[in-house]
């Protein structure tokens, strides 16, 4: 069974050639009554109109339609539309529909003479009376007025299902716009999760890279600060060895939340690899970087833990470094490395950066 959801596309994909053949038909009928038009090109009309209707129900009916977007199979209609009218009014021939206001053909053909007739002698000297008495016996040009209005009458249903036809047309891409912008944010939410690590939400290593090196072109062209941290969870082996990997899981999912909400909407936290994180700040000096690093441990410090080897609370150590003029990522990181081994060799849960000689030049510790 089809969905109610494809009948309504069906429905309104039809609803237009539906329209068109009933117009047609009504403008056809009319011509028929009033005998401007020849039967049997009313008659040759009606049977195109049940071709077109025919074909335009198949392509819906057998979803053929479905290879082409709304507004390509509603101008596929109107031209099929315009098509028969043209054709319609080819058959006519001179019939009093096609050309119902103008005159006749020997009134044009008088009209077309005048200038001739103007230098003739036998026109001069009171030339428009001697004319109008040349051709009295002459009929006039003529109006048939019930053809005249059986086509203002077409003219105006014409008119109107047009209109109501561009307004169709005119939602459909209205909902075409609409359906692009939802594709576009589904692409950024799509983008926005792959790049984050599965099990705790963060940026991922490609991502971290991509992102610090794009601060770094920033911080050069600028020449404002950029500082990292790099960020290690301690003790996180013995808690999965003493409570399993489902803790673990856990301890680095709280770690991540405590230590992302520590930092500012401007700063990228990511996971480097394995229990080892990276914190990137913008417009950050050293000293700042150190402080921000602190709130990080403090924030991470708080986080309730399984009693591991005394401990019943999370615990990180942090390495600071901040970016120096021509210095490319892997420089740059591995000076914040550099901090964070000294920090592990000091005992853990503490903030360290180091001065331009490789030596601890700020402490920061519980």
């Amino acid at each position: 069974m089809k969905s109610a959801s494809g009948a309504t596309i069906q429905w309104r994909r039809s609803l237009l050639a539906f329209g068109s053949v009933a117009l047609m038909a009504l403008v056809l009928t009319l011509a028929t009554i009033i005998g401007p038009v020849e039967p049997v090109v009313v008659a040759e009309g009606c049977l195109a109109l049940g071709a077109i209707a025919g074909i335009f129900y198949g392509l819906v009916r057998y979803g053929v339609s479905a290879r082409f977007s709304d507004t390509d199979f509603v101008a596929a209609q109107l031209a099929a539309t315009f098509v028969l009218l043209a054709w319609l009014t080819y058959r006519s021939g001179d019939s009093a529909a096609a050309m119902p206001v103008l005159p006749r053909g020997d009134a044009l053909r008088h009209a077309a003479a005048r200038p001739y007739q103007a230098r003739d002698p036998r026109y001069r000297g009171g030339g428009d009376a001697r004319h109008r008495a040349l051709h009295a016996d002459r009929p006039g040009p003529g109006i048939d007025f019930a053809a005249a209005w059986t086509q203002f009458g077409a003219l105006l249903l014409a008119f109107a299902w047009f209109t109501y036809a561009a307004g169709i047309v005119l939602r459909l891409r209205a909902r075409l716009s609409e359906a692009h912008r939802k594709l576009h944010d589904l692409g950024l939410e799509a983008n926005e999760r792959a790049s984050r690590d599965t099990l705790t939400g963060v940026y991922h290593h490609h991502h971290l890279m991509e992102a610090l090196e794009r601060e770094i072109a920033r911080a050069e062209r600028v020449g404002k600060p950029l500082s990292i941290a790099r960020v290690d969870l301690d003790w996180l082996g013995s808690v999965n060895e003493t409570h399993g990997t489902a803790a673990g899981d856990i301890a680095l999912k709280r770690f991540t939340e405590a230590a992302a909400g520590a930092l500012r909407d401007v700063d990228v936290f990511g996971r480097y690899g394995g229990k080892e994180f990276l914190a990137l700040m913008p417009d950050t000096d050293l000293k700042g970087a150190v402080i921000a690093a602190g709130r990080i441990r403090a924030a991470v410090s708080r986080e309730p833990l399984p009693e591991v080897r005394g401990r019943q609370h999370l615990s990180c150590s942090l390495g600071v470094a901040e970016h120096r003029k021509g210095e490319n990522t892997r420089l740059l990181i591995g000076r914040a490395e550099a901090g964070l081994n000294y920090a592990k060799a000091a005992g853990r849960d503490r903030v360290v950066a180091l001065d331009a000689d490789g030596k601890p030049a700020m402490v920061e510790a519980a």
